[in-house]
This record gives structure tokens, C-alpha cells and sequence, in this order.
């Protein structure tokens, strides 16, 4: 018993002293963690809230209405590609219209509910968070490239770069286990809609927060130029499509931004996370997954911008 405690307090060492070096940097560098949260409200006020917020509430409303007519549509193709159950079908539109984390609420939702269980949930996280046309189009796309079809360029990508992930990771049979179906369906509800999309918001606005400050202590040790750029995709995809429009050419603009949206960046995975406490569900393939599609979403929108 001795053993185990002492392994565990010898395993959080390097975490201690990493969360001592970010807190040490704050006090050293006030000014740059100041511009850096500031950086990041005012990211979170101009661009983020104002395009996912009503996506958030809408597609609230929108799920909570009968599905049925998705899943039996769209689902019953879904499920044939996909290997899983039709209910699938309604995380990945979730995903695709509301923008993150959607995808990830409403699967650990439905694996609460006995509505998919934890192996199909782990399976489906690979590939149903992606950004929203909201945020890409007028965020992403107006907002930072000043070209509304560079937003739905990004956003069109996702669908087929999201679909290839799917498929990778497909399970090799038809995955039929179940829990009994414990929460009954809500009525749409526009008061708790606009209250559970602010809550969201407010989550989304302090991680963006939080890793816009970590980028800004980070740029002080880093070359300006790719670099800096680099750090940006990795951490949040909004700072990341700004910091990757900043560069010259729109190649490896457009590829970086795309690479940031497909991946979503740190701000977004720890979203997803929070969304899933409760489930049971393991986060490694879900990494992977969004590893992957940064990947595909960088070599195609490569692709496109060579043949252009």
C-alpha cells in the first residue's frame, strides 16, 4: 500500500514542477499573461461566443425534438457504414451543424441514457467533434482570412476527412451491446436551451481563456513566424487560424488552418473531456482519431491549394 502511494506522489513530480513553472511564469511575466487572457476575451466576445451561441441553442432545441426521422434516414446508412446503431447517426450531425464540443455532449448524453453504449460512444468520439459552420464561416473565414469562402472551404473539409477517420477506426463487426434506456427523452425547452448553451459558452470562454495565456507565456520563448504558429494550432483552433492567416502565403496558411480545425486544438479535446465525466469512456482513441484527421486535413487542403 506504502508502495503505490509513494509511486503515485514520484509520478506527480514532473506535473508538480510543470504547474510551478506555469504559475512561476505568471508572476515573473504579468504583462504578457495579462495581453494573453486579454487575447483570449477578446477572441471569445468577437468570434467565438457570437457564432456558436445560437448554434448552441438551436441545435439544443433541435435534438431535443423527436429524432426518430434521422435515424432512420440518414442513420440507417450510417449505421451500415459505420458498424454502429442508427442513434449514431444524430452525434455526427450534432457535431457537424452545432461545432464543438456538441458532438461529444450529446454522445456522452446518449451513452448515460443507454442510447449507445460505452464501446460504440469511444468509437464515435473519433470522428463526431468538429468545428461548427458558424464559427468556421464567420469566425474562422470572415473574421480571419476576410473570405467567406475560405470558411466553407474548411468547413466542407471536415465532412470527407471526418468520414476517412470513421472508417479507419471501424469496428470489424456490428456492435450490438446495449444498456436499458434509463433517461426518457426532454421536450424542447427554449428557457433551459439558452441556459445549458450560455453554461457551455462559459465553459468554452474559459479554456480559450486559460490556453490563450499559456500561448502567450509560451511566444516569449519561441522564434516569431512558424513556430509561434505552430504552438497556436496545437492549442486552440481560433488563436491557431489567426496566428496561421498572419503568414504570407496562403500556402501553408490555409493547410495549418485546416490542420487546427480538424485536430480542434488542446482548448477543444479538454471540452470534450469535461463533457464526458461520468461515461466511463477513455479518451486515447478519441485522441488519436483528431490526431489523424489534423493530419488528412492538412494533406487535402494542401492538395486543394496546389491545384488552384
Amino acid at each position: 500500500m506504502k508502495g503505490t502511494e509513494t509511486a503515485k506522489r514520484v509520478n506527480d513530480k514532473p506535473l508538480f514542477f510543470l504547474i510551478l513553472a506555469a504559475f512561476l511564469s505568471i508572476v515573473l511575466m504579468p504583462e504578457l499573461a495579462g495581453d494573453g487572457m486579454r487575447s483570449g476575451l477578446l477572441l471569445s466576445a468577437r468570434a467565438v461566443i457570437p457564432s456558436i451561441f445560437p448554434s448552441l441553442v438551436l441545435t439544443d432545441l433541435l435534438f431535443s425534438c423527436d429524432t426518430s426521422v434521422i435515424e432512420k434516414t440518414v442513420g440507417r446508412v450510417f449505421s451500415r457504414l459505420f458498424r454502429v446503431s442508427e442513434r449514431g447517426a444524430v452525434a455526427w450531425i450534432a457535431g457537424l451543424l452545432a461545432g464543438f464540443p456538441v458532438g461529444a455532449i450529446t454522445v456522452a448524453n446518449d451513452v448515460r441514457a443507454g442510447r449507445l453504449s460505452k464501446d460504440e460512444g469511444e468509437y464515435l468520439l473519433t470522428f463526431v467533434t468538429n468545428t461548427g459552420p458558424a464559427f468556421l464561416v464567420g469566425g474562422v473565414g470572415l473574421g480571419t482570412f476576410g473570405s467567406v469562402r475560405v470558411g466553407w472551404t474548411l468547413y466542407l473539409l471536415q465532412i470527407p476527412v471526418s468520414i476517412i477517420v470513421g472508417l479507419l477506426f471501424r469496428p470489424r463487426a456490428y456492435q450490438k451491446e446495449r444498456r436499458s434506456v434509463h433517461e426518457s427523452r426532454r421536450n424542447p425547452d427554449f428557457v433551459s436551451a439558452v441556459v445549458r448553451a450560455s453554461d457551455n459558452c462559459v465553459r468554452i470562454a474559459g479554456f480559450v481563456c486559460f490556453i490563450s495565456v499559456f500561448s502567450a507565456l509560451l511566444s516569449r520563448f519561441l522564434c516569431n513566424g512558424l513556430p509561434t504558429v505552430i504552438v497556436s494550432i496545437l492549442l486552440e483552433v481560433g488563436n491557431g487560424a489567426l496566428k496561421a492567416a498572419g503568414l504570407a502565403s496562403p500556402i501553408p496558411a490555409i493547410p495549418l488552418a485546416a490542420f487546427t480545425v480538424c485536430f480542434s486544438g488542446l482548448s477543444v479535446v479538454c471540452q470534450s473531456i469535461a463533457a464526458l465525466s461520468g461515461t466511463g469512456i477513455r479518451i486515447r482513441r478519441f485522441l488519436a482519431g483528431k490526431t489523424i484527421a489534423a493530419l488528412i486535413g492538412f494533406l487535402l487542403s494542401f492538395i486543394l491549394c496546389l491545384t488552384k
